[in-house]
């Protein structure tokens, strides 16, 4: 079953959102444990305005347990969605602080595909193919014409995955020392 994420999804889901942090490298992470990460991703995951916070979080639940996530939003809500991190490393003790998010990734206008992550104990099983086809419904539920993700360059499983469904790389970008596709894919068509 997909489904909107809940506050007790936490501990599930924090650990799958550092999958995909970890995967970009992000220069934040060399700066804190991954115990602390953990709980900061949690922290997020109940804060209503943050990128990770469970209203932009769909599930894929099987059995209880939480097999894949999908992180989706807005694009014009992204610029504002990073606003509360430096609080939260206020409430970690972090002194130097830094924005775990450098670079713009989404725009006005589309509806954007943050995260997707499955378990590991659960790929193979289509659970991704599940979760975008979730994600493009959101999308017209929510009255929104364009979709978007990035995919990086080197992931060309990924990437042949978002072409068969029908996403089109718009353009190259640069995030966190990575090269990516940014993909769109017109809803309404």
């Amino acid at each position: 079953m997909i489904r909107q994420a809940r506050a007790e999804d936490a501990d599930q889901v924090a650990p799958l959102i550092l999958i995909i942090l970890e995967d970009m490298e992000l220069p934040f992470l060399k700066g804190v444990s991954k115990p602390m990460m953990l709980q900061m991703i949690e922290a997020s995951f109940v804060r209503p305005d943050y990128r990770f916070s469970k209203e932009n979080v769909m599930v894929k639940e099987i059995d209880g347990k939480i097999a894949g996530i999908m992180v989706s939003y807005q694009g014009e809500h992204a610029e504002n969605h990073d606003d509360s991190w430096e609080g939260l490393q206020d409430m970690f003790g972090i002194v130097n602080k830094m924005p775990l998010f450098t670079e713009q990734e989404t725009w006005m206008g589309e509806y954007y595909l943050d995260s997707l992550v499955v378990d590991s104990a659960y790929r193979g099983q289509g659970i991704g193919k599940e979760l975008l086809h979730a994600f493009k419904e959101l999308a017209v539920a929510k009255n929104c014409e364009i979709i978007a993700l990035n995919v990086e360059k080197a992931n060309e499983g990924a990437l042949s995955l978002y072409k068969k469904l029908g996403y089109e790389s718009e353009y190259d970008l640069v995030l966190s020392g990575h090269d990516y596709y940014h993909m769109t894919q017109n809803v309404r068509s």
